[in-house]
């Protein structure tokens, strides 16, 4: 049957449809059934698949009725669309859900079976590597909002998370895999891209968290075609979204002060900590960052945003200042205040430290390993904490720079209070600092990692995040690698800013570099100020004056 631009013939005793352009040139063996998987066991196929085809207004719907070794029931519906494919699976029984596989699953007697596929390349909006953005198709790929650096094989941190969309080039378009849920339904951690050769299938990994008692459904699986690129890609899956409703509104609108130039003490704690041979988080105090700013200022660099980073408070989960660090940072804020300045505090995600474990996610041993929204001892902790930042009554600061928020606990022995998990319980940790926030100072600026419409309501800059290293890259790798994560948030959030960052950078050339473009990409993020970190270049005038270049351009530019 034609539909669009591409023929689908449907193979009932296989349960898989052949999708190919109208030219006959082969696309797709789309698989017509999923699984769920569950704590009791695989979710199998066994026997007949019964498939029943329709045509509806030009399109057509197949309905493939499974027999499941786990379920009651499983019926997976496909709609062939002109310029889209839909599938979505529905499930009655009870279970706790680990793994749901996506254009795959199990059949016995065959076992796990994909769709099969012609892909040329694959991109992944989640930046999980110093210089690449497209892929082989054979390379997997995860979007989540797990993936915290520092351990082996992991680099997935920097958007937690990104836009669920993975990109891939058939013929001479870019199609997307798009998946299409409520927050409330994304109890799952991560999204996963699973290549083989001549195929992929594509799995949400649930971790036995989110239980199914009577019937549910699975996110919609949205195959869209037709685009011109990666971007245009995420483009389309922002539209998709909007136009399933499942994108929050923002009911904030965005303060002036927001779009003004700042100054993060991050990269020169970690500067002065490499000269010094420190940690860079002792080094997060007032005599530092008065050292700091009175540098900038000696060169007529005035910043107006400042961001105390880690570690200016003595726990993480209370939020109160470190007095051996900051003897009076009310007191400090209130003279940054008087200057014109505004000041946010960093706020590490999910860390427990200084929490009662009522407060917590709990391992099988009953120690706590983060944060749980969902716990009422959360709830008053993360409220308490947000009005002593920002009120009168507090330390009266501007927001919060919220970090590591791909430290989301995962591991299915892991205890928890309520039915979120993953996503949705991120996304709750989030909406109550958010909330505290705004209720506290309406024009509070909250900046975070979460370039993800489902996270819209709840944040208002989007950081593009660390600099990964690659001493192999060619020159300026830097500054294209950070216009591609720029490329995602406008794609998929237009209506929230960007903040540039602006750390690690591998070397005095490209921390250069980068400086020349940050003020195209968004709000100019400067990180170091007596020189870098990495190869520990001292500053010179040439240096300053490139800052106050690049800060007067994105000035004139915004206030023309």
């Amino acid at each position: 049957m034609k539909i669009g631009h591409y023929t689908v013939d449907v193979h009932p005793t296989k349960a898989h449809a052949d999708v190919r352009g109208v030219g006959g040139q082969p696309w797709f063996a789309l698989l017509l059934f999923a699984s769920l998987d569950t704590t009791t066991g695989y979710d199998e196929s066994y026997g007949d698949i019964d498939l029943e085809s329709v045509q509806e207004d030009g399109a057509l719907v197949v309905t493939a009725t499974a027999r499941s070794t786990v379920w009651e029931s499983r019926v997976t519906t496909t709609r062939f669309l002109a310029d889209r494919i839909e599938t979505q699976t529905t499930v009655t029984g009870k279970g706790r859900l680990t793994e749901t596989h996506l254009l795959g699953g199990r059949r016995t007697p065959r076992g796990f079976l994909p769709s099969g596929s012609h892909l040329r390349l694959a991109y992944s909006p989640n930046p999980d590597h110093p210089t690449r953005v497209l892929r082989d198709p054979l390379e997997p790929a995860t979007i989540g909002v797990c993936g915290e650096g520092g351990e082996p094989g992991i680099e997935r941190w920097l958007f937690s998370p990104a836009p669920w969309c993975f990109a891939a080039a058939l013929d001479d378009q870019w199609l997307g895999l798009s998946v299409v849920a409520p927050i409330a339904a994304q109890t799952f951690t991560s999204y996963q891209y699973l290549p083989v050769t001549g195929g992929f299938s594509l799995r949400l990994d649930y971790e036995g968290h989110t239980v199914v008692e009577g019937t549910s459904n699975t996110p919609t699986l949205v195959v869209h075609l037709g685009s011109e690129s990666p971007e245009a890609v995420l483009t389309r899956h922002r539209e998709l979204l909007d136009a399933h409703g499942v994108v929050p509104a923002r009911t904030t609108p965005a303060a002036d002060w927001w779009s003004g130039t700042i100054f993060c003490g991050w990269g020169a704690q970690c500067a002065l900590g490499a000269r010094t041979d420190q940690a860079p988080q002792p080094l997060a105090t007032q005599a530092n960052y008065d050292h700091f700013l009175g540098t900038l200022a000696d060169q007529g660099i005035v910043p107006e945003t400042v961001v105390i980073d880690d570690k200016w408070q003595s726990s993480y989960a209370t939020c109160r200042p470190d007095p051996t660090k900051w003897q009076d940072l009310k007191g400090w804020i209130a003279q940054r205040h008087a200057t014109g300045q505004r000041v946010l505090l960093w706020w590490k995600a999910w860390d427990e430290e200084g929490a009662p474990v009522e407060a917590c996610i709990t391992d099988a041993a009953g120690g706590p390993v983060g944060l749980d929204a969902d716990a009422p001892a959360c709830v008053e902790l993360i409220t308490e904490a947000v009005e002593y930042m920002l009120s009168a009554d507090g330390l009266d600061a501007d927001g919060f720079k919220v970090d590591f928020t791909a430290r989301t606990p995962s591991g299915s022995s892991l205890r928890h209070s309520g039915a979120r998990w993953g996503a949705a319980l991120l996304h709750e940790q989030l909406r109550l600092v958010y909330d505290s926030a705004k209720r506290v100072k309406p024009d509070a600026l909250v900046v975070t990692h979460t370039p993800n419409p489902a996270f819209l309501d709840v944040t208002d800059v989007i950081r593009l995040n660390d600099v990964l290293r690659d001493d192999t890259a060619d020159p300026g790798y830097v500054a294209r690698h950070m216009t591609y994560r720029a490329g995602v948030v406008r794609a998929v959030v237009p209506e929230l800013g960007i903040d540039t960052d602006g750390w690690m950078m591998p070397s005095h050339a490209e921390w250069r570099d980068y400086l020349q473009v940050q003020g195209a990409l968004g709000v100019p993020a400067l990180y170091y100020v007596d020189g870098t970190d990495t190869d520990r270049y001292d500053f010179g005038p040439d240096d300053f004056a490139a800052i106050r270049d690049t800060w007067n351009r994105y000035r004139s530019a915004t206030n023309a």
